[in-house]
């Protein structure tokens, strides 16, 4: 088993507590039960490591917390750490009611939703579901920010119609289109979706269950091109993982 990754999971709780755990998941996109599971793969274990040296620099050595605001404006990070922050905290606060969450789809959608909303700052989030034969997803839940509101429930797009957005989610680990409307992959999606909805940039990132494509969470920046960064695409992987667990723990059947 896993060992000697799990050991970077270990080192980080010493020197930064849980906050330090959910940053190192990030940045190495892999969490603690993952890593523990694991076969200390030469790879992996390089990327922990890495990882966990860049945690390393964002505590503060003298109290084992992330550095202070005033420290963090010393070097011009502020915005930075603020939104690592926020990154965090959702995150934190995915886990801490993961019992309510945990094979119920339907609210593990919403909830992810508004994690990702309010991390990233983003307009649009949703968890749509795809069929066995991959023709068609439906939208579980789909979380309006400016709104506040839930819905989409039941709005469905099509295979025959959107061919290369879907041929993506089948071998994209995630589908990064800071101009969607251009972008080869989500073009297709212009008329008919990006434009009435005013969307400019999506990240999209597919839900793997039972070894199995099973849907994809899509985070849907409204206004022009957006260039989304590599921790909003790792915190976009580790919510879409949750809700791949939702999946896999539900009673119900979710195709």
């Amino acid at each position: 088993m896993g060992y000697r990754c799990a050991q970077f999971f270990r080192e980080a709780e010493k020197i930064g507590g849980i906050p330090a755990k959910v940053r190192l998941a990030s940045l190495a996109c892999i969490t603690s039960a993952e890593a523990a599971a694991s076969n200390d793969d030469l790879r992996l274990v390089t990327r922990l490591k890495d990882a966990l040296e860049q945690v390393r620099t964002e505590i503060d050595t003298r109290t084992g917390g992330f550095l202070d605001q005033a420290t963090i404006a010393t070097g011009n990070n502020a915005k930075l750490v603020a939104k690592l922050r926020r990154h965090m905290e959702s995150f934190v606060d995915i886990m801490s009611q993961r019992s309510l969450m945990l094979g119920n789809i339907r609210e593990a959608a919403r909830r992810t939703n508004e994690a990702a909303s309010y991390a990233m700052d983003i307009a649009r989030v949703s968890v749509w579901l795809i069929d066995d034969k991959r023709t068609k997803i439906t939208c579980v839940d789909l979380f309006d920010m400016d709104k506040g509101t839930h819905g989409g429930g039941g709005g469905e797009l099509f295979a025959t119609q959107y061919a290369p957005y879907f041929a993506a989610l089948g071998y994209e680990r995630t589908i990064i289109a800071n101009d969607a409307r251009k972008d080869a992959r989500t073009a297709c999606l212009a008329k008919s979706y990006l434009e009435p909805l005013g969307i400019g940039a999506m990240l999209d990132v597919p839900i793997w269950a039972h070894d199995r494509l099973a849907g994809v969470v899509c985070h849907e920046h409204v206004g022009g091109p957006r260039e989304w960064d590599a921790d909003e695409e790792r915190l976009g992987y580790l919510l879409s993982s949750f809700v791949a667990l939702a999946l896999e723990g539900s009673r119900t059947s979710w195709r």
